[in-house]
């Protein structure tokens, strides 16, 4: 085991060295002081929106005359969460809603109102209110030329094609001889065959399976391991009645009928109160287990078979239902919900309507909540807010229930929902194929590239919707092969990754489980789409929604790629969101150099709440040795983006980030935006504006799974990956403390049991670098520029290298002339340009010049870009972006809300 180490220095020469840059840098005061003057007049995100995603909806949407996206935009608004409420709502062109064309409904169960028609352009007034209560105030939205004229037909219609016969849910009865005889042969079908016939001689687990056997260390620990064996238990019924009646539907051999009835049967006899309760998986996988049962066997059951499932699934199902509404529509997200559970309530209530009166409103809630939520962690950009780990367990949901409204609807949600369409350059960008993940949201330490479940998912969504870049991004899985054999581990059920097969370099998908059944059921004589010419894609891409930026230096070939990873979110830190706003990842060769720290053990453990999680953990700044809260309160945005031919660039701010009223956290902090700009194709510059309203510590956090060596003297380090090196430099206006450790400060501990997928006990090992830099003089407010340099092996000798400055005190790295304003009390700039001047770069300057050329902006403030392309200059500017959510939001500053919602 390796020891800590710990390097405590204090560096006089940074103080002259910042001097030199800061004061070369401000012979464009002038403009700054504008830029100032006219930022001033933007928002205060940290007074005016305390929030963005609220963890529970706070206000009504849509509302303050914003236009809506829809020709029928569904209404949403705040619940009354103290009783088991319902609802009224009325809307109308006329705002005294004394018109005959009036439109209202009654006495809802939940949140959400869906018109399921077009309206007629033009303005529109609604209010809400609880049923036979007085009313909201009056709210209103516009319907423009731009509405998307597409939407979803009413529940009636989905009620009404619902058949009588069965079976209905795994497939159509009117479908099964065709199905069968298409699938004779398939190699998904036989795969599901050879597992099913795996399991005919195990027998159903009884219910005490599902209790611990183990005892934890604390009451967290006892009721993790409780959970755990009430999964294990309810995971393997699913498992086996799930393959017997699929392969039942493959083949019609009656043994796996028999079987099934067997495992269906034995869970209707459980406890639906007992150890099965005690996980929402579990309940939710012996629900669907006994409705899989009830529909695919339906004709063959007596009626005490039927009475008997009936009964059990109508109290795990109902008390989803009434558990979920007033509750899951107001809330921001609710993991396992949206992930498998969601999915597994919608095929019941379908598999039991007609049979269980209450099912009517069980489909009805599912159908509404859908159209109204999904995707839940998306937004139009098509990121996943909880990273590229636990997007696998919503793969399946995010396909298979739009196949469900489209087969009884006929109305097609993939196509009609711009998230799909923008999702795969999403996974393109922040997981490429033989890549490890950018490194933002629970569990992304476990995998090392994607795998089958995301060449099924990406073959699957190009198929469907024709989509080019996921037909582009499932191919380069392929070609990408196995990848990596380290070995995975299991979450959730889903593996990180197909084990490395040796004798066969390419993934294929029948070697995924993932959309096995999806696959044979709907993709048979689908073929994948042609797709993108990779060259074709820019080098960075930002998801603004989930708050994600990715640049690369080669974004179609892996193995040369440098890939610098940003975050910072509206939706804060939540769920399987981490307490990561303004932190950044760097990764070469799809390998990590400097990377998110520790592991996930469990939601509630102490490594994972005080480091995994916390912000110490992860590559951004502690102020007085405090992180970001864990809140939804704690958000950050992006707030530029600019991308060109050699230059990428992005800033987020995370001023909000450190405070929350609901955790009574609140450190002082009052600004933090930081900079990336990534000169391609190797140097990166982080620049950081830091301000208190108390003198403050600063501590710059970086982590490596590669040693770290500090060289103080001349304030850079350097990490050695075997496969690319890099030397960094960072600068402030002061003298720095270097701090150097190879533990966690609070150890990760197996004590759960986890295994790898060989059933080996997984070992928590000390095998992480991290490092801190912090002031030796508190301060209010602060600066850091640290300078990246990533070169190939070798090329970074085990020696002191100095910064070179030119006689106008200027860094220079190679072509490249750098600038940065490091005096606090100056306004903040970063600038960089060649020293040819055909690419020039400024982060807030009023123009950008190149010889005689001078390229003056339109947007005060923004960042800006010149380069001299083919002959011709290229300029380009990025003002400050506003989270879409926000124009949502009430605001009391009439001027502001005017500026926001009106202009």
């Amino acid at each position: 085991m390796m020891m800590t180490k710990y390097i405590l220095i204090s560096n006089r020469k940074s103080q002259l060295t910042f001097c030199r840059i800061g004061i070369t840098i401000f012979l464009i005061g002038a403009a700054m002081a504008s830029f100032a003057q006219e930022n001033n007049q933007q928002p205060e995100f940290p007074k005016d929106y305390p929030v963005i995603h609220p963890q529970f909806r706070k206000w009504a949407s849509p509302a303050l005359n914003n236009e809506s996206a829809s020709v029928s935009p569904i209404l949403r608004w705040p619940a009354d969460r103290k009783g088991k409420n319902t609802y009224d709502v009325r809307l109308s062109m006329d705002s005294t809603f004394d018109n005959k064309d009036l439109i209202t409904a009654q006495n809802i169960p939940w949140t959400i109102f869906n018109p399921h028609r077009q309206l007629q352009y033009g303005t529109w007034y609604w209010q809400y209110g609880l049923h036979n209560g007085s009313w909201s105030g009056t709210l209103k939205f516009r319907i423009g030329d731009n509405a998307i004229k597409t939407f979803a037909p009413p529940v009636q219609k989905f009620w009404a094609a619902i058949p009588a016969g069965h079976p209905r849910v795994l497939i159509n009865r009117n479908d099964e001889k065709l199905f069968i005889k298409n699938v004779k042969g398939n190699e998904d079908a036989m795969i599901i065959l050879k597992k099913a016939d795996d399991l005919l001689g195990m027998t159903p687990p009884g219910e005490k399976e599902g209790e611990s056997k183990k005892d934890g260390n604390s009451d967290m620990e006892n009721r993790k391991l409780e959970i755990i064996a009430s999964e294990h238990a309810s995971n393997k019924i699913y498992n086996a009645v799930d393959h017997f009646c699929k392969a039942y539907l493959i083949s019609k051999d009656k043994k796996y009928e028999k079987k099934a009835l067997e495992w269906g049967m034995a869970v209707a006899g459980w406890n639906p109160d007992g150890v099965s309760h005690s996980s929402d998986f579990g309940d939710a996988r012996c629900m669907v287990s006994m409705a899989e049962v009830f529909d695919t066997f339906n004709d063959d059951l007596t009626p005490s078979q039927k009475a008997i499932l009936l009964k059990s699934i109508q109290v795990r199902a109902g008390r989803f239902y009434h558990e979920w509404i007033n509750n899951i529509d107001v809330k921001v997200l609710s993991n396992h919900v949206w992930q498998y559970i969601f999915h597994y309530f919608f095929q019941t209530a379908i598999a039991v309507y007609g049979d269980v009166d209450e099912a009517k409103n069980w489909v009805n809630y599912a159908y509404e909540l859908w159209l109204a939520k999904a995707p839940i962690l998306g937004g139009g950009d098509g990121g996943w807010g909880e990273g590229a780990s636990y997007f696998r367990l919503d793969m399946e949901t995010l396909l298979g229930v739009p196949m469900i409204i489209k087969e009884y609807t006929s109305f097609d949600f993939l196509k009609n929902n711009e998230w799909y369409q923008r999702n795969p350059y999403w996974m393109a960008y922040s997981f490429p194929a033989g890549s490890s993940t950018d490194g933002f949201g629970d569990d992304v330490e476990k995998i090392y590239a994607p795998g089958t479940e995301y060449l099924a998912y990406a073959d699957a969504l190009s198929k469907l919707t024709g989509n080019q870049i996921a037909a582009w991004y499932a191919h380069q899985i392929e070609l990408a092969g196995k990848g990596d054999d380290t070995v995975g581990e299991r979450v959730n059920g889903v593996t990180s990754y197909t084990k490395k097969n040796k004798q066969a370099g390419q993934l294929k998908l029948s070697d995924a489980d993932m959309l096995r059944w999806f696959r044979l059921r709907y993709l048979r004589n689908i073929k994948r789409p042609g797709m993108i010419d990779g060259k074709s894609l820019p080098a960075a891409e930002v998801f603004k929604g989930v708050g994600i930026a990715d640049m690369h230096s080669h974004v179609t070939d892996t193995k040369n790629d440098l890939m610098i990873s940003f975050r910072s979110s509206p939706y804060g830190a939540y769920g399987h969101l981490l307490a990561d706003q303004n932190t950044f990842n760097i990764l070469y060769g799809g390998k990590r150099l400097f990377y998110m720290s520790g592991h996930k053990v469990a939601m509630q453990d102490p490594h994972r709440l005080g480091w995994y999680k916390a912000t110490i953990g992860h590559n951004g700044i502690l102020i007085d040795d405090k992180g970001q809260p864990f809140n939804t309160e704690a958000y950050g945005y992006i707030a530029k983006f600019l991308n060109g031919k050699n230059v990428s660039y992005v800033m987020g701010d995370a001023s909000q980030a450190y405070s929350s009223k609901a955790k009574k956290e609140q450190p002082g902090l009052t600004k933090f935006h930081r900079h990336l700009l990534f000169l391609h194709p190797n140097i990166l510059l982080v620049y950081d504006e830091l301000e208190a309203n108390h003198p403050a510590k600063w501590s710059w956090l970086i982590h490596s799974p590669f040693k770290i060596d500090v060289d103080a003297a001349n304030n850079t380090f350097r990490c050695d990956s075997g496969n690319i090196s890099a030397k960094v430099a960072l600068f402030s206006q002061q003298s720095l403390h270097w701090e150097l450790a190879d533990t966690f400060a609070i150890p990760a501990v197996n004590w759960i049991g986890r295994e790898d997928e060989d059933g080996n006990l997984i070992e928590y090992k000390n095998d992480q670098w991290h490092l801190t830099a912090f002031n030796t003089r508190k301060t209010a407010k602060m600066r850091f520029l640290a300078v990246f340099m990533i070169n190939p092996p070798g090329e970074i000798l085990n020696k002191p290298v100095s910064y070179i400055f030119n006689d106008k005190n200027e860094l220079i790295i190679g072509k490249w002339i750098i600038k940065a304003e490091l005096d606090a009390e100056k306004p903040p700039l970063l600038e960089a340009h060649t020293s040819d001047h055909k690419i020039v770069f400024s982060s807030s300057a009023n123009s950008v010049s190149s010889g005689s050329k001078e390229f003056v902006g339109k947007i005060n403030g923004s960042a800006k870009l010149l380069e001299w392309l083919n002959g011709n200059y290229r300029f380009s500017e990025a003002g400050n972006m506003i989270p879409e959510a926000i124009k949502s939001i009430p605001v009391k500053d009439t001027n502001l809300k005017q500026r926001l919602h009106e202009k």
